[in-house]
Formats: structure tokens, sequence, C-alpha cells
């Protein structure tokens, strides 16, 4: 039994019920972001749980695809800011970005989980490789794409609304997490790529999966929890503000 795991599962268990509260208390505007940060920690979970019972391929793989969910996440929590910073959104143009983008990472992470089930088996052949890094690629272009989403929108004026500060706080957030967690995606880009054992997620070298692999989510997890915390009220704000004045945030 690794440490470094029990560890994990500690932290991330402790690290669920506040995102649980933030799927609630940030309502219908925030499900999808905070949603996907849940599924982050599940997986985390679900990889060190894995990991302490057997390193074994089951393992390498969940934290293969472990960075999917967090992508995922940081885009719905880009997406709940906008709604907070801007009166109203153009559709026409948030709504396709979002399916674009889901499409993008989905694409990413199947590849790369059907890559590294393929590496991990009695018979590994030369595409399993490739799809590992046609994938990560993928996953680093969502990457990239978010940060200059997140720019762009941070460089526009927010419309004169009450909420425009509670969703500057988050979007700073996001661009925070985005950077932390690009340490882990590089990480993870090398190790899938070169199959080096010293940088295997499961068994490597101790001191890289500390620095490379666990604090990154871990400190790009508490830095959501904290600005979604201290935003837990923008959607009763939003709601009053605007044309359903006094209803909760899933109404």
């Amino acid at each position: 039994m690794s440490g470094l795991d029990a560890a994990q599962l500690a932290i991330f268990a402790v690290l669920s019920l506040p995102v649980l509260y933030l799927i609630y208390s940030h309502g219908r505007r925030g499900f999808l972001g905070w949603g996907f940060l849940l599924v982050f920690c599940i997986l985390r979970l679900t990889g060190a749980g894995m990991a302490i019972g057997n390193s074994g391929p089951a393992a390498q793989i969940i934290s293969s695809i472990g960075l999917s969910p967090m992508l995922l996440s940081l885009d719905g929590i880009l997406h709940e800011a906008r709604t907070y910073r801007y009166a109203t959104l153009n559709k026409g143009i948030e709504y396709p970005f979002m399916a674009v983008f889901h499409i993008l990472i989905v694409a990413g992470v199947a590849l790369v989980g059907s890559g590294a089930g393929g590496l991990t088996s009695e018979t590994p052949e030369a595409k399993d490789l490739t799809h590992v890094k046609v994938g990560m690629a993928l996953l680093e272009i969502g990457w990239g794409i978010l940060v200059l989403w997140t720019l762009w929108t941070l460089k526009e004026r927010s419309h004169p609304v009450e909420t425009a500060r509670e969703g500057s706080a988050l979007l700073y957030g996001v661009l925070v997490a985005l950077l932390v967690e690009e340490i882990q995606l590089v990480y993870s880009l090398v190790a899938q790529c070169t199959q080096r054992a010293d940088l295997n997620p499961t068994t490597g070298n101790l001191a890289v999966r500390v620095v490379l692999g666990f604090l990154p989510g871990v400190a790009a997890t508490v830095v959501l929890v904290v600005v979604g915390v201290w935003t837990r009220s923008v959607s009763v704000s939003k709601e009053v503000a605007g044309r359903d004045s006094g209803r909760s945030g899933w109404v």
C-alpha cells in the first residue's frame, strides 16, 4: 500500500464534500462545471483505491483518463462565470463552442484510454502508442482553447450587472486552475508518450508522482472549491437581479 495513494484517497474524499455542496448552491448554471469536478474527484478516489489494492493496468488507465473531467469542469465553470459577467450571452456562439469542446475532450480521452489499455496488455501494438499521442495532443489543444477563451473573457469588459464581481472571481479561479493543471497535463503527456518506468503515474518515481501528478490536481481542485464557496450565493443573486426574482438557482 502506497502512502501517496492513501493520501490521495483521503484528500479527495474530503474535497468531494464541498464539491457536492457547490453543485447544489450554484444551481443549474453551475451544474456542468461542479458536476464534472465531482467526477474528477471520484476518478481520483477510484484510481487511488485500485492502486492501493493492486497497481495494475486498471489503475493506470484510470490515471490516464483522469484529466478530462477537470478540463470539462473548467469549461463548465468558465461558462457559468460568463453568465454572471454578462446580462445575456450569444447562445449561437456559446453553446456550439461548448459542444465542440466537449467532443474534442471526449475524443481525446477515448484515444488515450484505448491506447493506454493496449499498451498495458500482453501484446501491445504500435497503434496503441499512436492513439495515446494523438489523444494527449487533443487534450493539450483543449487546454489551450480554454486558456484563450478565459483570457478573452477577462479582456472584455463585463456588463453593468450585480453579479459581475462573482463572475470575475470564478474566471480568475479557472485561469489559476488551468495554469496549475497544465503541469499535470504535460507530465501525463511525457509519461504516456515516452512510457518511461520512472514516470509511470502509478508505479514511477515517488517524488515525480507527488510534484507533477498529485499536487497539481489537489491545488487546482482547492482553488476551484475556494472560489466556488466564495461565490456560492451568486446564482440566487442572478435570479433576483433578473427575470426570476426570488427563485433559487435550480428554477
